[in-house]
């Protein structure tokens, strides 16, 4: 017969389990962390640099010791760009591997169908995603999910106030058919509606569309002086610049920083020339931080190819970060408790990570670059 101390041991074990989510042991191995990235699919040009980010930096961690003297333990799931197999993913990480925290997904809508998994749960997810929505104060999942990078609130803005800068005063918009795409093309409308810019029209086609020379026909109709384009796949991006160019809607365009990688130069060919980008870093023209973190990844065999790399590796910094601060057991409450008390935290990005109960973006414009494509590079653009 169990005895009635063991019971009582047992049932506080399950009572805690019930209120703090599977426990993880400071000193034991190891820390557990799930990558929830898009390494098929539409997306996989931000999954597959996501993960191998990931991957080198915890190499090197755990080469040095570890978090605490924990080593880092990755479980990986391909969400196919698919964001119900987004959903299926977040549910084996935190249920099969039992995963302290994921980083992940690589997609806004991915992380829209997996966060709400997570916060019932109760485990943080690090979203790489600039999707307005999926940090939304009034969401239930709020309080577990984390942004690794600047709101598209702050991408949006800038990229509109640059565009206007340049003397535009009729814009017209071209996204994709998502989360990302719809937020950022509405808060344009809201921001043109604020500035008294005019919109001339929009257009939209789905993520995997290669062939958009209706749409670049319609907005060349439209007569605007400048398009906005709310783009993250680099195939969809280098099909509207090139449809563009055939069919003669010569006028700037500004990209976001979905496209802010080398994929997307390659696709454009010539037409991408003088495309201008608001991005999160940029490897042809790196600060002192991204210079380092290329080399590393450049010794890795896995040289930087976008901004994929800064997005995956900010969450898991802040993870590291967090659970070097912590003392006792680490569990997906805990830990988030943790990651809100976390501010002026320099990562490989530019600007500092900070969040705070209020605010789970954790990074401001200090962070963002505006480019232009010339000679298939980005370049610097002076005076933004």
């Amino acid at each position: 017969m169990m005895s009635k101390s063991l019971a009582g041991a047992l049932l506080v074990g399950l009572l805690t389990a019930a209120v703090n989510g599977p426990v993880q042991a400071q000193g034991s191995n190891p820390l557990k962390i799930g990558l929830l990235l898009s390494l098929s699919g539409p997306a996989a040009a931000f999954g597959i640099p996501e993960r191998d980010a990931v991957q080198i930096l915890v190499d090197d961690i755990n080469k040095n010791g570890g978090v605490s003297g924990r080593k880092i333990e990755l479980s990986i799931y391909d969400d196919t760009t698919n964001p119900t197999e987004a959903a299926r993913g977040a549910t084996k990480l935190i249920r099969d591997d039992a995963v302290v925290a994921i980083i992940g997904a690589s997609t806004g809508s991915g992380s829209l169908a997996a966060s709400p998994i997570a916060a019932r749960e109760r485990i943080p997810m690090l979203l790489p995603n600039a999707t307005i929505s999926v940090t939304a104060r009034e969401s239930a999942q709020f309080p577990f999910v984390f942004r690794t990078m600047t709101n598209d609130l702050v991408n949006t803005k800038k990229q509109f106030d640059v565009a206007i800068a340049g003397g535009a005063k009729k814009l017209a918009i071209f996204y994709q058919e998502d989360a990302y795409g719809k937020d950022s093309a509405d808060y344009v409308k809201k921001l043109a509606e604020d500035a008294k810019i005019t919109i001339t029209g929009t257009a939209s086609a789905p993520l995997k569309a290669i062939e958009v020379t209706a749409q670049a026909t319609k907005l060349r109709s439209d007569g605007a002086d400048a398009v906005l384009m709310h783009v993250t796949a680099p195939a969809l991006g280098a099909a509207f610049v090139r449809a563009s160019q055939q069919v003669g809607l010569n006028v700037p365009i500004w990209g976001g920083m979905g496209l802010g990688q080398k994929a997307f130069i390659e696709a454009s060919g010539a037409a991408g020339n003088g495309v201008r980008l608001v991005v999160f870093g940029n490897w042809d023209d790196p600060s002192p931080r991204q210079a380092k973190f290329a080399e590393m990844l450049r010794n890795a065999g896995k040289p930087a190819v976008g901004f994929g790399e800064m997005l995956s590796s900010n969450g898991l910094l802040a993870i590291v970060e967090a659970v070097k601060r912590m003392k006792g057991d680490v569990s997906g409450p805990l830990l988030r408790d943790e990651l809100e008390r976390l501010c002026k935290v320099t990562t490989y990005s530019d600007g500092e990570l900070c969040y705070s109960k209020d605010d789970h973006d954790g990074w401001t414009g200090d962070a963002l670059t505006v480019v232009e494509i010339r000679d298939g590079a980005f370049k610097r653009v002076p005076g933004f």
